[in-house]
């Protein structure tokens, strides 16, 4: 029963995007391994994902960007981590995440700093995503990524589990 002139707070639609980036951050850390699996298990999944995110990456994971062992029917979809968006990478530094507005939050994190010969300025960037977050039996979760590239939102890593689950 709702007592007149309270109001309900809304979902923080920060926290599934935190627990996701700060997750990551402890699976890059010097002397972690397992990475991308346990941001991806099935309990977040369930709890941090939407139910047409997590269809596109239950289909996804029958085809896998690589062979499957014999006896396995499915596999991590990714060749990469998508969240630290690639193969190698450094302990991520200086996490921002923001709430910007209409279930849009963007996290921010340097995850290149160890690369220090590196030549081009661009891989020393900041690692930038855009989470669209949803409400979904009232709690929010997250529905879709976006990497930004150069400046402009990449492909949507939803759409590319939704094609890949496909194939």
């Amino acid at each position: 029963m709702m007592v007149p002139g309270t109001c309900v707070l809304a979902a923080d639609v920060t926290a599934p995007v935190r627990e996701i980036i700060e997750t990551t951050a402890r699976n890059w850390e010097e002397g972690s391994s397992g990475r991308e699996k346990e941001v991806f298990s099935e309990e977040r999944l369930k709890r941090l994902f939407s139910a047409d995110f997590v269809a596109a990456f239950h289909a996804a994971s029958k085809n896998p960007p690589f062979d499957l062992p014999e006896g396995e029917t499915t596999g991590f979809p990714f060749d990469y981590d998508p969240i630290a968006q690639g193969q190698d990478g450094c302990p991520f530094k200086n996490i921002r995440i923001e709430d910007d507005g209409d279930g849009q939050v963007t996290a921010q994190f340097n995850n290149r700093s160890c690369f220090t010969d590196a030549a081009d300025a661009t891989e020393t960037a900041d690692t930038v995503l855009i989470f669209h977050v949803v409400t979904e039996n009232g709690h929010a979760v997250i529905d879709d990524i976006h990497p930004v590239v150069d400046g402009n939102s990449g492909s949507s890593i939803k759409q590319d589990l939704k094609a890949q689950g496909s194939e």
